[in-house]
């Protein structure tokens, strides 16, 4: 089909290329730099949320993507602007998210020389192409267009991992023909119908099959439920696959991968089904599981299938198809459902052993999120050791959580994401007061957009999980006791409201009449909530 061309400026190609990918909402801080991206960006109709540091931009891409299913896009200007979205792409790379970031380089006649141009970084590209799964640097406007469209199709397109496009400035300001052509669509995987084959095989044959699920099972929650009933399976999830099964289902043992009572429970397995997962140290938090059992492996990254526990089977495929197939492959009827009692028993107790001190506060989410409610949590001892265990969610992709490379920082800016991405759902934030410190710019970000926003900040006085593991070590804690900002206070610098809650009761009070607000509100917890 002939397509016809259009006289289009860089900047003006990428803004085209964005819509015609259906992309609503970007993340970015005008610079300089990136003006020939923002001349075009009004009349687009793509809303445009400015945060206060690039970081938190990034986090907030994160947080979009994970509740809309579509790449959350992060704008960044040259030099200290890309760079500060660094630690959310590695984030993003490390739990599979798709997040697009754009930004300018220096002229092509000028990177890498060493110059003094403003903003020049000895590899700008170099630095961001480490930590995303595609890099492009497009040499003319249709590069530009062509190089948006793919890498967002890409970053969506099996395993969901950011992409990067830097724009050299001579770039950004050239006029060509660009020709508006369809991207062409990422090729499908087809099924490897022998090894279907053996994975029933070896499934029929089970006695007593294990299901493990990651982050990308969750769009095969409806395809995990029947295949786990038909095998009579009890199901254990990663943390980002937390909720792919209803963890108040009777076969659901949590996401409790890391205790040793669900490790136990899995290593007596003679089949483990593992789908959409790297069984990684962060989610094992040992180096290697020790399956002695048959182990079958489905992910759509051929790369996965055997790292960390090598495949007896291995079926590279999406989630949904494969599942699908395998439950047309089966031969046995639906089993008599197992009694997993003993197992839940004894994975709820051990899980209440780190975590008692956050029962009160798991108790108040579950009464706050309802069925359907998103927790912006970040890597905090009131989440590894509370929330992942003790608050059981219906469905996958409610907890946001830096899993792979537990950044802090995370929650604030990822809940105000999600909060943009779904305005009609309950969502709160929950940091430690040492992790908010780390984006606590973004309470602006939240003012400004008007948001129906809970933080709830457990206070602990500084990093509290280092502390306790200096303690542990015989190290005398350094660095560790840290001094708080008056919170209430600071709020209402910011234009927030804030409280002090210091019991279950009082707390679920204060997140609902925080959704009741057009303004964030932080919700000061001590780490020892009581539970009245």
């Amino acid at each position: 089909m002939n397509i016809e061309s259009t006289i289009m400026s860089g900047g003006e190609a990428l803004v085209a290329a964005l819509r015609a990918e259906g992309i609503s909402v970007m993340f970015g801080i005008p610079g300089t730099h990136n003006l020939p991206v923002y001349r075009h960006l009004s009349a687009s109709g793509i809303r445009h949320v400015t945060p206060r540091h690039e970081q938190g931009g990034g986090y907030a891409a994160d947080g979009y993507a994970r509740v809309s299913g579509q790449p959350g896009i992060i704008q960044a200007t040259t030099g200290p602007g890309i760079l500060n979205a660094i630690t959310p792409l590695a984030t993003a790379w490390a739990d599979s998210i798709p997040v697009v970031a754009i930004s300018p380089s220096l002229p092509t006649g000028v990177e890498g020389h060493d110059t003094g141009y403003l903003h020049e970084t000895k590899d700008q590209h170099g630095a961001v192409a480490c930590v995303v799964a595609g890099s492009y640097r497009p040499l003319s406007p249709q590069d530009v267009y062509s190089n948006v469209r793919e890498a967002i199709v890409m970053s969506r397109s099996g395993r969901p991992r950011p992409r990067y496009i830097g724009v050299p400035l001579d770039v950004l300001d050239a006029v060509g023909h660009v020709r508006q052509r369809e991207c062409m669509p990422a090729t499908e995987i087809a099924i490897d119908p022998a090894a279907l084959e053996q994975a029933a095989a070896l499934l029929d044959s089970a006695r007593r099959p294990a299901i493990v699920t990651g982050g990308g099972a969750r769009l095969a929650a409806a395809e995990v439920r029947a295949l786990a009933e038909h095998l009579g399976s009890g199901v254990l999830t990663t943390v980002n696959g937390k909720g792919v099964l209803d963890e108040h289902h009777p076969l659901s043992l949590g996401a409790s991968l890391r205790l040793d009572a669900a490790k136990e429970w899995l290593s007596d397995a003679d089949v483990v089904l593992a789908i959409g997962t790297e069984l990684g140290e962060s989610d094992t938090w040992q180096p290697r599981l020790d399956l002695p059992g048959k182990v079958i492996r489905i992910d759509v990254d051929a790369d996965q299938l055997h790292r960390n526990v090598p495949g007896t089977v291995v079926i590279q495929a999406d989630a949904q198809h494969a599942i699908a197939d395998l439950l047309l492959g089966l031969r046995t009827q639906v089993r008599k459902r197992p009694d997993l009692s003993g197992v839940r028993t004894r994975i709820d107790s051990e899980s209440r052993v780190d975590g008692a001190a956050f029962v009160p506060l798991c108790s108040a989410l579950t009464d706050v999120l309802g069925e359907e409610g998103i927790l912006a949590a970040d890597s905090t001892m009131a989440t590894y050791f509370g929330v992942v265990h003790l608050l059981h969610l219906t469905s996958p992709g409610r907890l946001l959580y830096p899993t792979g490379y537990a950044t802090l920082g995370y929650a604030l800016p990822a809940g105000i994401g999600a909060k943009i991405a779904r305005p009609d759902l309950p969502i709160v934030v929950l940091s430690g007061d040492g992790g908010l410190m780390f984006t606590l710019a973004e309470i602006a970000t939240a003012v400004e957009l008007q948001l129906s926003l809970p933080i709830v900040v457990v206070r602990n006085g500084g990093y509290g999980e280092i502390r306790r593991q200096m303690v542990a070590s015989g190290i005398d804690p350094v660095g560790v006791d840290l001094h708080t900002p008056d919170l209430r206070s600071l709020a209402a610098a910011f234009g927030a409201h804030a409280l002090v809650a210091a019991d279950r009761s009082q707390l679920v009070g204060a997140i609902r009449s925080a959704f009741e607000r057009n303004q964030p509100t932080i919700i000061e917890i001590p780490q020892d909530l009581g539970n009245t």
